[in-house]
């Protein structure tokens, strides 16, 4: 039942465009391509729709979810049934083999998370926290107040998903994004299949580079460890978006493939900031290229081709930004950096240390291994003219990967280095398919077929094993004693009350929480000191005020005047501690008065403030 709410929230939408909207053009897409496109347009549109209902005032209510969805099922029924779309040309052994291939990737998502029991690390936190407030909103809300008084300007379409997908399951939204995101992480490998099949036209390297991203790679199932379900969606609407831009310029353009363009780049705005620049440099660079083209090209039927698709390509892409624009403005509102191009040339010491945590990132051994592999299939990709786009791009992402150079925006050089793994799987599938179709040339083609499938089950089976435990301990910061100690809360504690959390520093001088008090917030309602990470788009007055409270509390290790006058002057009435988390350990309240012990179990204990 969970797995046919999910397909109603990621695909329904995007079937009924895929098969009622006219299909114009030369360029012939599988069943796959088709799935990935679907699921890139529900994406997109869910996000699209509920930007329009935002400054329109509107609302997702049940009947109207349950009307749209109703009609969404009755027109793809209907099309099915009408023949309509790449299904009937699939065969029926194919649509087994695609579902045994997608089922296995979703078992093994879930494998690699099966020791959560709530969302690992910083982002998770505020993850949940948009989720609820989306599903008490029943749209987007302009605040979260009162949990977090902070205006509404994050990227929000995976959110949207995850609450329309809590809505209709009823689990609780802590559960609805754990579970989903695993999901999402599973068809990344749709999404890079599609990508290859447009670039190189080429089943075998598509359906190993999707494979190879699925089981072997260690992003973006690392992904899981940090939280990043927004990045993850972001890229299930980037990867077709990306073969809508080859499909249009290296190829007669269609007006189907411009509109899907100008909807997927509106609903990438909105869905991850980061991944909007990524195709920003993509088309870029194409249209750069298609550009050089036209300039050498001698014939003037094929010039005029040229110059039509490179400004077909331009205005879908520009359009579909100027339809988020209300959005984006709003969030430029508060973050006018955002936008902000710089030079970043750091001293070689802070160099060192940047570039051996981007080679953290890009690894372990086994990763760097096949990022080598892949690296060199550049060079024939750089001179095969239909690759050649891509290769630059690859290209690009590696240098904006190296710590020194220019910063585009917020991202890092390491916020580029995490999405290596998409060159590298497309480079190494269409890498593997050219070193077997050059052996079966020279020597006989059952030897080169031989080899490709050694290779490629080598690096899933070796890759596989790698990445069977890919959960950093480090990050997952509530176990089941915490998720036991916040229903407790939910059951038995005032929903005014405000505790006392253990934080520590977490990056560029943000703070996070350090155990299930971090959960507080997003899953029971109530304040805690450890307050999601969002707390940074607060007013400047508010911010610097929240942030002293928890740099003071990361700093508590006993009850003394420290302790008391923070209690004071946050207004904080309840304390919670784990045992081994934190400097405010449950030993160091031993003796201490003006506490009442409310709560001890396995480790987890909560007091009442007397005040």
């Amino acid at each position: 039942m969970l797995l046919a709410a999910a397909a109603l929230v990621l695909l329904l939408p995007g079937a009924v465009w895929e098969l009622w909207l006219p299909r114009t053009g030369t360029v012939l897409r599988d069943f796959i391509e088709g799935i990935a496109d679907a699921i890139g347009l529900s994406v997109a549109l869910t996000a699209i729709a509920g930007m329009i209902f935002f400054f329109t005032g509107g609302q997702f209510s049940g009947l109207l979810v349950f009307i749209l969805f109703s009609v969404s099922f009755v027109a793809v029924a209907a099309a099915l049934l009408l023949g309509r779309g790449e299904l009937p040309r699939f065969g029926l052994w194919g649509l087994l083999l695609f579902f045994l291939v997608l089922g296995g990737a979703l078992a093994w998502r879930f494998y690699q998370a099966r020791t959560l029991m709530l969302p690992a690390w910083v982002d998770s936190v505020h993850h949940v926290l948009v989720t609820q407030k989306i599903i008490d909103a029943a749209g987007i809300p302009a605040t979260l107040a009162p949990e977090l008084d902070v205006r509404m300007v994050y990227h929000y379409g995976f959110h949207i998903l995850a609450a329309m997908f809590a809505a209709i399951t009823r689990i609780p939204a802590v559960q609805a994004v754990l579970w989903l995101g695993q999901v999402l992480s599973a068809l990344i490998g749709l999404g890079v299949y599609r990508l290859v099949r447009s670039i190189w036209r080429d089943a075998r390297a598509a359906l190993l580079a999707a494979l190879l991203v699925t089981f072997a790679f260690q992003m973006p199932a690392y992904y899981l460890t940090w939280g990043r379900y927004t990045l993850i969606t972001g890229l299930l609407v980037l990867l077709p978006a990306m073969a809508a831009v080859v499909e249009l310029l290296y190829h007669p353009p269609s007006w189907q493939a411009a509109l899907r363009l100008l909807v997927l780049t509106a609903g990438l705005a909105l869905v991850h900031y980061m991944a909007l620049l990524f195709l920003g440099l993509w088309c870029a660079l194409l249209l750069l290229e298609r550009f050089v083209a036209f300039l050498r090209q001698k014939d003037a039927l094929l010039k005029k081709e040229l110059w039509r698709a490179c400004c077909w390509t331009a205005a879908a892409a520009l359009g579909g930004i100027l339809f988020s624009l209300p959005w984006l403005l709003r969030m430029l509102s508060v973050n006018p950096g955002s936008a902000a191009v710089r030079l970043n040339v750091p001293d070689w010491q802070a160099f060192q240390d940047s570039l051996r945590y981007i080679l953290y990132l890009v690894g372990p051994k086994y990763n760097h291994i096949l990022f080598g592999i892949a690296a060199a299939a550049l060079v024939p990709a750089l001179i095969v003219r239909r690759t050649r786009g891509f290769a630059l791009w690859a290209l690009l992402m590696a240098v904006l990967s190296v710590p020194w150079g220019l910063r585009l925006g917020p991202f890092r050089p390491d916020h580029m280095a995490i999405v290596l793994f998409i060159p590298a799987s497309v480079l190494l599938g269409g890498g593997l398919v050219w070193l077997a179709d050059w052996v079966s040339a020279h020597t006989r083609q059952w030897v080169g077929i031989v080899l490709f499938v050694l290779l490629g089950v080598g690096a899933l089976a070796w890759g596989g094993w790698q990445t069977r435990d890919i959960l950093n301990p480090v990050t997952v910061l509530a176990d089941a004693a915490d998720a036991q100690a916040l229903d407790w809360i939910t059951q038995y504690i005032p929903e005014d009350a405000r505790f006392f959390a253990n934080t520590t520093v977490w990056q560029y001088n943000v703070y996070r929480g350090v155990d299930g008090a971090y959960w507080i917030t997003p899953i029971t309602r109530r304040f805690s000191l450890a307050m999601p990470g969002l707390y940074g788009y607060a007013e400047r007055e508010t911010t610097r005020q929240w942030q002293g409270w928890m740099e003071r509390a990361s700093r508590v290790k006993s009850c003394d005047a420290d302790f008391w006058a923070l209690v004071e002057d946050a207004g904080l009435d309840h304390l919670y501690l784990h045992q081994g988390r934190g400097t405010l350990q449950p030993d160091a309240l031993s003796g201490c008065t003006g506490l009442d012990l409310l709560y001890q179990v396995d480790g987890v204990e909560i007091y009442r403030i007397l005040r």
